[in-house]
This record gives structure tokens, C-alpha cells and sequence, in this order.
């Protein structure tokens, strides 16, 4: 299920960045990929690479009822199915890795995204199980991680390209799983004497 937040900030991020083919947008599925370019200098500049990092559970926010037992979230009306939504809140985080030509890209690509999600913004993920319903997260910069890797020295030195990275943090993500309960009709008959 984590592969859809990795979607949902890749079709935004392309929404408002690429929308002229200007900026290229990398999936994490497409990274391998990317660094087959570099390497044989085909690659397209600018582009925005989406890395994850490795998630975790996260405690502070797990509630156990909704962990274990789940909501009732949806009524299947054909199978008379009753889905039961369990639910447990992960941590998640990505580093936005921007990789230009010149420094002038560099700066206004880096800018773009840290107002972007200076604040907290919100994303939406359709989900594509029982439910079929739209969740929202919320993702923000980490501002003190921000963190240049490359220069015009490093250019020049060694054919390195320019290079930021910007970590973004998820808030409100969950994993999210359905559990299928058959209703049952019951009649009752009451006799008052």
C-alpha cells in the first residue's frame, strides 16, 4: 500500500512542476533506471528524483482497537459483506533528490518545493481495495536536513551534476487492511400475552 503515497506525491509534484516538460519527475520505481542515464550521459535536465526512506511503525499514534478489531467502513450490497477497516499509522518519509545543469535551475526548483511544503500539504490517495475510497495525508520540508551534495567545482572536477536534497515527511500515513465479515438476516417474533 505504500507504493500509493509514492504515487500520489510523484503526480502532484508533476502536476506543478512538469507541467511544460520542463522538470522530470522520477518515480521510486524508475530510479535504477536513472542512474543507467547517468551513466551513459543520456539523462534529461532537471528532474526530481522521489526516494523513500525505510518506514516504521508508528506508536505514538497507533490505536489498538482500529489495529486489531477495525471500523466498519463499508456494506458490499451484492455480497451482503461487511468490510471491517483495520488501520496502523506508519512513519513515513522521502527525499526529494533535484538534479540540474546550472546552479539558476538548482535555486528555483529547490525553492519551489520549500514553498510548496512549507506548510503542510495535502495529498489525496484513492484507495484501490474494498473501500474504494479517497484517504489524505499531509506531507512538509525538513528544513534543518535540506542538503546541497554538489557544486560547480564538483562539475567540472569530475562531471557531477548539480545536486540538493530536500527531505519531506508524511504525516497521518496508515496501512491500511479489509476484513470481509457475512451478514446474516435474523428475524424475530415477539408474542405479548
Amino acid at each position: 500500500m505504500i507504493y500509493l503515497y509514492d504515487n500520489s506525491i510523484v503526480h502532484d509534484l508533476e502536476r506543478s512542476l512538469a507541467g511544460d516538460n520542463v522538470v522530470r519527475v522520477i518515480s521510486p520505481d524508475h530510479i535504477v533506471g536513472l542512474a543507467a542515464q547517468i551513466q551513459n550521459d543520456e539523462i534529461q535536465l532537471p528532474l526530481i528524483a522521489l526516494e523513500r526512506n525505510d518506514y516504521s511503525i508508528d506508536t505514538a499514534r497507533l490505536n489498538f482497537s482500529r489495529a486489531h478489531f477495525g471500523i466498519e467502513t463499508v456494506i458490499d450490497n451484492k455480497t451482503n459483506e461487511l468490510y471491517y477497516e483495520r488501520a496502523v499509522p506508519v512513519s513515513l518519509s522521502y527525499e526529494l533528490t533535484v538534479l540540474t545543469s546550472n546552479q539558476i535551475d538548482m535555486d528555483e526548483i529547490v525553492k519551489e518545493l520549500i514553498f510548496k511544503y512549507t506548510d503542510m500539504y495535502y495529498l489525496p490517495v484513492d484507495l484501490p481495495y474494498e473501500s474504494k475510497r479517497r484517504i489524505r495525508f499531509g506531507i512538509r520540508v525538513e528544513f534543518e536536513a535540506i542538503e546541497k551534495r554538489s557544486g560547480a567545482s564538483d562539475y567540472i572536477e569530475s562531471g557531477q551534476l548539480y545536486q540538493t536534497t530536500v527531505p519531506v515527511v508524511c504525516e497521518g500515513a496508515v496501512l491500511l487492511h479489509y476484513t470481509p465479515v457475512h451478514l446474516k438476516r435474523t428475524t424475530y417474533e415477539v408474542v405479548a400475552e
